[in-house]
């Protein structure tokens, strides 16, 4: 009798630890969903020396999204000037794979994005426009493959997005999947813009075959928030926060079961000190609730934010 009890609690510790529980402005990921991210470096794991991210060709790191698929690998990207791919790092920033957008131009690629829907999947965010002259710009969505490989994308979602009032610069993009929605936040030297747009539901069966989906969007405007020249944006996968970057500083909007995001948004943000690296360009939150920022440079440094809980 002792020992089915004993069994049966087992069991349904084991159920527990399995489930997953949404609550209003948080998550809880199962273990499968975690981001097993784990530098062996203990220097790099404690915030106090960076990883470089060995691959000559990423010269310009402007995006960062930890992979669904492979949990001990990192995805990254160039800013403007290369082809329209991704690279793939292992925990010792060691190159191990690359992901093509076949038939995309990468005009100005500013932030990327790794989620859960129905499947793993990442967004691509080619929206720079310094000069506040692209009429469109473009999100790219598509099943994460895996990293460890060279994969072709065929298929994809391309949401085409027009700003109300004209052409705005941005490079922080985060995707909200429990509201359905993508939020993109202007790049300002004062006040910026958080606009949203829907997210488009996960297409369904094998479409590997099948080319891109075109989907047309206007942005909407959500709230302005007193962040300077922001160059990243992401959710904690852990905690629900919301992180955002500028050069010098993380600024984080504490996740809450009662006050909605548009409300916290008007609240003063917790402030952080970045990494003392050359040009901090994006920000990605990790399974374990640590927060990662990536440089420009040769070769790019990826470097975990210390901070207070």
């Amino acid at each position: 009798m002792q020992r089915r009890t004993t069994l049966r609690r087992f069991s349904t510790a084991c159920s527990f630890a399995f489930l997953v529980v949404w609550l209003p402005g948080f998550v809880c990921l199962t273990p499968a969903n975690i981001h097993a991210w784990e530098p062996k470096n203990e220097a790099v794991v404690a915030g106090h020396a960076f990883l470089e991210l060995d691959a000559p060709l990423l010269t310009e790191s402007s995006g960062l999204a930890f992979s669904h698929v492979a949990p001990q690998c990192v995805w990254s990207h160039n800013d403007s000037g290369d082809k329209a791919r991704l690279y793939a790092f292992t925990t010792s920033g060691k190159y191990c794979g690359r992901l093509v957008l076949r038939g995309v131009a990468a005009h100005d690629w500013e932030d990327m994005a790794s989620f859960d829907d129905g499947g793993a999947r990442l967004l691509v965010a080619d929206v720079g426009d310094n000069d506040a002259q692209r009429k469109s710009v473009s999100l790219y969505l598509f099943d994460e493959p895996d990293p460890r490989k060279r994969t072709f994308v065929n298929s994809f979602q391309h949401l085409v997005i027009r700003y109300p009032g004209g052409p705005r610069n941005c490079e922080s993009v985060a995707v909200d999947v429990r509201r359905r929605r993508i939020l993109m936040l202007g790049k300002s030297p004062l006040l910026a813009t958080m606009y949203e747009i829907p997210l488009p539901e996960r297409p369904q069966g094998d479409r590997t075959a099948v080319g891109p989906s075109v989907i047309e969007l206007e942005a909407k405007p959500i709230q302005t928030l007193a962040i300077p020249l922001a160059t990243g944006m992401d959710f904690c996968p852990l905690t629900g926060d919301l992180w955002i970057s500028n050069y010098l500083q993380a600024y984080r909007f504490p996740a809450s079961k009662r006050i909605p995001l548009e409300t916290r948004l008007r609240q003063i943000p917790d402030i952080f000190e970045l990494p003392k690296l050359k040009q901090v360009e994006a920000i990605a939150g990790d399974g374990k609730g640590r927060v990662w920022v990536t440089s420009e440079g040769i070769p790019a440094k990826m470097q975990r934010l210390v901070f207070t809980p």
